[in-house]
């Protein structure tokens, strides 16, 4: 194991960046997203790189997320820190983003938070059947970040209900939503990898063509099945009024997942629904650069006035899973109204 839990190799004209926290899932520290970001640069214009792989060493996640736990002892001892893990993070997104050679993203296991994050800022985006995605940061008293302001609203109203609760979707839902490009059997992964790593025609499009030989067809997506109920709740605009709707929800063949899902509702922050709510509609209406920089903006004053000290605490410090949310905050509402009229004058 490295010191910035990276496996850095190259293979043929592929450069390799390999994920390797495995015990905690791959949650991404400073010096990972710090590593990605000088290994990328190096390879920026070294001719016998032609194209990057990233993927992940666990058997159980490609990353499970930002190091929360970080996040909240940095803050807790009163540094700054916090705010530097943020900026880093986001310049390794954007350095992806642009990069001159295509950046394949090999997801096998959890892609959460942070790692959707840094799936979304891949290319070409290759999923196992076995991979978990969710942005679950409302649980945890935040919003849908790194992007998720972006990639989300994209979806409308399947994205409102990602954003709002948090929920698990499996590969087959990705590849529904474009979340990813492909799925390949996990027994096959390992095939494509050689494949890719031998290869000498790396292009996007020919990577692409040499994915499609090895992409299965996606089994049925639940949440395409369950888009006529997400539009009929979550198409409104105003979060007392989708809670409402899901509570009087008269089908019976969708009270079930109805109830689940408003119990679900009720169990997020307040202040990070609202917010989350907020920012799915707004983003449709924003570039992704401007969507970025709106996010960057809301994180730092949410650990001052949102709910993610207090949820983080719950989870994961005391673990008595009973957080204390807020139930209101007049001092937030006036920074979020001013940092909104920034963003849509923008």
């Amino acid at each position: 194991m490295s010191e910035n839990n990276l496996l850095i190799s190259r293979q043929g004209a592929v450069g390799v960046i390999s994920l390797d926290r495995p015990a905690n899932l791959n949650a991404l520290s400073v010096a990972m997203t710090q590593g990605i970001i000088e290994q990328l640069q190096a390879w920026r214009n070294d001719p016998q790189i032609q194209a990057v792989l990233i993927n992940s060493t666990s058997p159980k996640a490609f990353s499970a997320g930002g190091d929360v736990r970080y996040l909240y002892d940095t803050f807790k001892a009163g540094s700054t820190e916090y705010q530097d893990y943020f900026a880093t993070e986001y310049r390794m997104l954007n350095i992806i983003r642009q990069y001159p050679k295509t950046v394949i993203a090999l997801i096998d296991g959890y892609a959460f938070g942070g790692g959707m994050g840094l799936v979304q800022a891949c290319h070409i985006r290759v999923s196992s059947e076995k991979s978990r995605f969710a942005m679950p940061e409302t649980g945890i008293g935040f919003f849908p970040d790194v992007g998720g302001t972006y990639f989300l609203s994209r979806l409308q109203d399947a994205g409102v209900y990602l954003a709002l609760t948090g929920e698990q979707f499996s590969a087959s839902d990705a590849l529904y939503l474009n979340l990813v490009d492909a799925v390949v059997d996990s027994g096959n992964l390992e095939s494509l990898e050689a494949a890719l790593l031998t290869s000498t025609e790396l292009d996007q499009q020919s990577i692409e063509q040499l994915i499609a030989d090895f992409s299965v067809e996606a089994q049925t997506s639940a949440i395409q099945a369950l888009m006529p109920a997400i539009q009929q709740h979550f198409s409104h605009t105003d979060l007392a009024q989708i809670e409402q709707s899901l509570a009087t929800e008269t089908r019976e063949d969708r009270q079930a997942w109805a109830e689940k899902t408003n119990t679900t509702l009720q169990q997020r922050s307040l202040l990070a629904k609202q917010l989350s709510l907020r920012l799915q509609h707004v983003g449709r209406e924003l570039s992704l650069t401007q969507c970025l920089q709106l996010e960057r903006d809301l994180q730092d004053i949410w650990f001052d006035h949102g709910d993610f000290i207090e949820g983080v605490r719950a989870l994961l410090v005391d673990k008595d899973k009973q957080p204390q949310w807020q139930k209101h905050n007049v001092v937030l509402e006036d920074i979020l109204s001013k940092i909104f009229s920034k963003a849509l004058a923008a």
